[in-house]
């Protein structure tokens, strides 16, 4: 029915109904999520770049670790190679024996004769002055001692001939080179002499 045929004049309740909106009895309220839509893509954007960033930077710093630690560059190679080629040179170079040098051979094992054998052997090879001495114990071990350093190279050529390994500096005695056996030149020296000599061994 239309205002104007309404019969009576409009009341505080008429008033009110032309103050309040229009809206449905049974409207849901919004989502919590739909109502904050913007600020949660917002969110999740920045997320997403802070972990792209991260992986990029990681990836940048642990490439550079890898290759400068790679063995098998050719940089790496080189020099891994150039010691190898100047111990290889070093190691075909045999000492040089002085053998004017005075060696001593002590008998440290207990064997009669023993440093009398090495006397006659190591004179059979050009060793000029070689005297004899006994040790008070006896060792398993050849050795070859020296006292000085200008007599190391002479020290180190005896010990590869008798087969001392190699050879150690020491004061414990007099002689220059000194030549601790422990065997007979045939049981297990380098040098092929014969057994027998006299002497103190």
């Amino acid at each position: 029915m239309a205002d104007s045929q309404y019969p009576y004049p409009p009341d505080r309740f008429d008033d009110e109904a032309d103050a309040v909106s229009f809206h449905g009895a049974h409207r849901a309220e919004e989502p919590f999520w739909r109502q904050n839509l913007l600020y949660i893509v917002i969110i999740g954007a920045a997320l997403v770049m802070l972990i792209v960033l991260l992986f990029l930077i990681g990836g940048m710093g642990g490439g550079g670790d890898e290759r400068a630690e790679d063995p098998t560059t050719p940089a790496a190679s080189e020099t891994s190679s150039a010691p190898a080629d100047e111990e290889t040179t070093e190691e075909e170079a045999p000492p040089e024996a002085d053998k004017s040098v005075p060696v001593l051979v002590v008998n440290a094992g207990g064997i009669n004769g023993l440093a009398g054998a090495w006397q006659d052997a190591l004179e059979g090879e050009d060793w000029e002055d070689v005297s004899l001495s006994t040790a008070d114990n006896q060792q398993q071990e050849p050795v070859v001692f020296y006292r000085d350093e200008e007599d190391q190279e002479t020290a180190q050529a005896l010990a590869a001939e008798v087969g001392a390994g190699e050879a150690s500096q020491s004061g414990e005695y007099d002689s220059p080179v000194t030549f601790v056996a422990v065997e007979m030149p045939d049981e297990g020296g380098g040098s092929d002499g014969e057994e027998g000599g006299g002497g103190e061994g």
